[in-house]
Formats: C-alpha cells, sequence, structure tokens
C-alpha cells in the first residue's frame, strides 16, 4: 500500500511537472519555469506586487533570469541594487583594445569604443585674414577626431552638442601680420549670437609677420543645457592680421590652430 501511494504522488508531481513546466520555491503560484520566493510573502493566485517580487528569483522558459523580477527581458535582468564582482583588478583590460561598459536610459548594459567616446579634434582648414576689431568665426577641417556628441559644419563653423552635458574645450591660435600691441582675441560664442560663453587675450610685445606668429591658449568649460545646443570659436584682434593654419621655420612646419573638445 505505501508503494502504492508513493507511486502515485510520484506521478502526480510528475504530471504537474509536465503540464504547467513551472517549479515553485517558497511558493505555491510560480511565475515562471523556476521561481524562488525568498520571503514567501508572493500571493496565493495573481502577479507578485513589486515589493514582493522584490526578493524573488526567476528563470524564464527562454533562460532568461530575473533578480527581483518574474519578468525579465533580458538574459539577466536586474530590478533594482548593485551589482559586485570580488577581485575584479585580478584581470586587468588592456588600454586602447579593451571597450568601455556604459548603462542606456533603461539600464541595459552596453560597451562603447572609448577612443572615439567623447573626443573632438579638428584643424584650422585655411589661412584666415582677419579685420581689425571683426568677429570672425574660425573655420575648421573636417574633425580628425570625433563622437556621436558632436556635429560640426566645415562651411559654417558651427559645432553642435547632441547630448547636453558639461564640455572641456581648448581653443589655440597663431596670429601674425599685426604690429606690437595688438590686442589678440580667442573666443567661444552661442548660436544665435550672443555673449561670449569663454574668451581669452593678451596683447604681443612685437611684431609678427611671416609663417611663424604669436600663439595663444584658452580653456574653458561649456555648459551645452539641451541637445541640439550650437556654438561657434571666434578670433577678434584690435588690428588687422592673420591667423595661420601651420606654422612654418627653420625646425619644421605644424598645425597650430585647432580645437579639441571632450565631454566630462
Amino acid at each position: 500500500m505505501k508503494k502504492i501511494t508513493t507511486m502515485m504522488i510520484a506521478c502526480a508531481i510528475s504530471l504537474s511537472f509536465t503540464t504547467y513546466a513551472q517549479v515553485g520555491i517558497g511558493t505555491q503560484n510560480p511565475q515562471t519555469t523556476f521561481h524562488i520566493d525568498g520571503s514567501k510573502d508572493n500571493p496565493a493566485t495573481g502577479i507578485p506586487s513589486v515589493t514582493q517580487q522584490d526578493n524573488d528569483f526567476s528563470v524564464t522558459s527562454s533562460a532568461k533570469v530575473g533578480i527581483g523580477t518574474v519578468s525579465p527581458t533580458e538574459k539577466l535582468d536586474v530590478a533594482s541594487g548593485n551589482a559586485r564582482i570580488r577581485n575584479i583588478n585580478s584581470n586587468i583590460g588592456i588600454g586602447g583594445t579593451d571597450r568601455v561598459v556604459v548603462a542606456d536610459a533603461t539600464g541595459i548594459l552596453k560597451t562603447i569604443d572609448f577612443t572615439a567616446y567623447s573626443l573632438f579634434h579638428a584643424r584650422l582648414a585655411a589661412n584666415q585674414n582677419i579685420s581689425s576689431s571683426t568677429i570672425t568665426t574660425l573655420l575648421f577641417a573636417a574633425p580628425i577626431a570625433t563622437s556621436p556628441f558632436y556635429s560640426y559644419n566645415t562651411g559654417t563653423g558651427v559645432m553642435t552638442f547632441n547630448q547636453p552635458g558639461n564640455y572641456l574645450v581648448t581653443l589655440q591660435a597663431s596670429f601674425t601680420n599685426m604690429p606690437a600691441g595688438t590686442q589678440l582675441l580667442i573666443g567661444i560664442r552661442p548660436v544665435p549670437d550672443a555673449n561670449y560663453l569663454g574668451r581669452g587675450s593678451h596683447y604681443n610685445a612685437v611684431a609678427a609677420s611671416g609663417t611663424v606668429g604669436e600663439l595663444m591658449n584658452y580653456t574653458t568649460v561649456v555648459v551645452a543645457p539641451t541637445a541640439g545646443y550650437q556654438i561657434r570659436f571666434t578670433a577678434a584682434p584690435n588690428q588687422n592680421s592673420t591667423i595661420i593654419s601651420t606654422e612654418t621655420g627653420s625646425t619644421g612646419s605644424g598645425n597650430v590652430t585647432n580645437v579639441t573638445v571632450q565631454k566630462i
């Protein structure tokens, strides 16, 4: 009689697994193929609340694992809380080839090529002659380095930030063909035009001419409040002068007027 009873129970359990294909631990109301209710607080029927799911562990028929959720949408779906990997520094990454892991707006982890993640760099397309006290937009060539954060119009000299945020800007320019005591000024202005977002200036001590100029640098932070925010890079000396793209001297030639922008 005992053997028959045991067999009947085993058959009933087997039939239940075959019919529902769901196993519950701590719950008689499993929501997925394998469902653990850590605090045993789920209802006897219906879907557990968000609070009740917070202590649950689930595996779906498509092998998606949920921690704190019975409806995972990825191979591993953690509803809330932090993830920790112990001794992660025992496996050191390789700079230049390894990728950076980030989370999108919904919390899904993705990788980004760090070398193209946030940097913009462009060089002046050609020498530009600038009239006295005229705010002139510097026209840079196609960027040497850029990312989806930026769009740059080489025809108008307008940079568009495709994401809001804080950006570190370094602007460098070389002035030539002007007398001593000229006020050299470079800056960053918003589009539509308004007051400078940042500017730097100084007076040259001696006259400059030819292919070697008076070099100046300016670094500041630009805050892009929204996607689509636009700026332009300008020069406005108080005497006629020339902004040169490439200096040529006794020790060789190289680019001198350029701009670098990095999201921080």
